[in-house]
């Protein structure tokens, strides 16, 4: 790994650390969105991050089940292999979209279950439910501009005629 590779690396591990995931699940996160090839075994995350086995173990099962990577095997080969696979964050954002359903659901029986309270007690959850129904409502239409957006703009880069000069 370059002195570059692993400054990347540390970044996106202290950046996922503060947004609840572990360190080590960011640092292989960001390996895995970098390095080639895009399919690596344990023992080559292990070498490549300095980690033991058993961290990547660990990690790769948290960001499985966060849906963050891929783990496949091969014919005829008894190792794992993880990637992080082509639409994955787009996948995390739509799964996010009904994350959010669900909190603006439950916040919705709390306020009815605060009726009758002033709307200063209210507050803090009226608050709440406020932020997760606008992004219950935009995060679809954000989605879709994005996909829009680089859906265009990969048409227009492998479309574009070279000029003279230009290889």
């Amino acid at each position: 790994m370059t002195n570059e590779e692993s400054t990347f690396v540390e970044a996106m591990g202290r950046l996922l650390g503060r947004s609840g995931m572990t360190p080590m699940a960011g640092r292989m996160w960001g390996w895995l969105l970098i390095c080639e090839p895009p399919e690596q075994t344990a023992a080559q995350l292990a070498e490549a991050l300095g980690a033991s086995r058993g961290a990547i173990s660990g990690t790769a099962r948290i960001l499985a089940v966060a849906g963050m990577i891929r783990r496949t095997t091969k014919r005829g080969d008894r190792r794992e292999y993880f990637s992080v696979p082509p639409a994955t964050f787009l996948a995390l954002l739509s799964s996010t979209s009904s994350s959010y359903r669900r909190f603006r659901e439950i916040t919705d029986q709390g306020l009815a279950l605060l009726a009758e309270r002033p709307a200063a007690s209210r507050a803090r959850l009226q608050e709440v439910h406020d932020a997760y129904a606008y992004f219950e409502r935009e995060l679809p239409a954000v989605i879709d501009r994005f996909n829009q957006e680089r859906t265009g703009r990969s048409l227009g880069a492998a479309t574009m005629p070279q000029q003279e000069g230009t290889p």
